[in-house]
């Protein structure tokens, strides 16, 4: 069983590295158009918005835990205040690990 998974992941991550490595290679002549580049810039927002949004509204998988008592979703609170006021991506994850963590020993 363990081998089937590490020959997924071997096999995703050759993929994923194949399908970027083409855009940066200077021998293929493959340019995006202007509106593929502009379509590019939402990828990042709307893969991040994926993965945090089912963890703070569902990350309360146990019945002691509501959503305004799960330190999910006031870590994520105070993750998106601190990511408004500080413009320093490594001080807000920080920030975000350090107040979850803080949060979910005091909860």
């Amino acid at each position: 069983m363990s081998i089937k998974i590490e020959l997924l992941i071997l096999l995703m991550a050759v993929t994923t590295f194949g399908c970027r490595y083409l855009f940066f290679m200077k021998s293929l002549p493959l340019t995006l158009g202007t509106r593929s580049k502009q379509l590019l810039k939402y990828t990042a927002p709307s893969v991040l918005t994926a993965m945090w949004v089912p963890i703070v509204f569902l990350g309360h998988n146990s019945l002691e835990h509501t959503l305004f008592s799960s330190p999910f979703f006031y870590g994520g609170v105070i993750t998106l205040i601190v990511s408004l006021k500080v413009k320093n991506a490594f001080l807000v994850v920080a920030t975000g690990m350090a107040s979850f963590s803080l949060l979910n020993w005091l909860i």
